[in-house]
């Protein structure tokens, strides 16, 4: 018992020495191009039934995001991504017992652009 609790010591070692190596804020590479610690992306996502079949819901996904003039915007079955200029947005619907239910999230670096992506999208709904 006491070497199994040795290993794990050990383990847990090797872990936070290698999390607290990769905490540093920039990083120089061999071709000397320093990369910087950027802010984790903002998630924004909404959800709802609806009393639609789930192909008229992927189709709403769709014209929402095209309608918003999203760029790159493609659908893939009953999914639909695209980009507003640093932001992106999914819709997924899928098939539930009494319509479908419309799943999206929208990520971008400033709070309030993704937040409004989100409440325009879903507003279509």
């Amino acid at each position: 018992m006491n070497t199994l609790n040795s290993d794990y010591k050990i383990i847990l070692l090797l872990t936070v020495s290698m999390l607290s190596a990769c905490s540093s804020q920039a990083t120089k590479h061999d071709n000397d191009m320093t990369l910087e610690k950027s802010n984790p992306p903002q998630l924004w996502s909404f959800h709802k039934s609806l009393s639609i079949s789930v192909d008229v819901c992927a189709l709403k996904g769709y014209s929402a995001l095209k309608s918003l003039e999203f760029s790159g915007v493609v659908q893939n079955g009953n999914y639909s991504y695209g980009n507003f200029n640093e932001n992106r947005a999914a819709v997924k619907c899928v098939e539930i017992s009494n319509g479908s239910l419309v799943y999206l999230a929208v990520a971008g670096p400033e709070r309030d652009v993704v937040e409004k992506l989100r409440n325009e999208i879903a507003w279509k709904y």
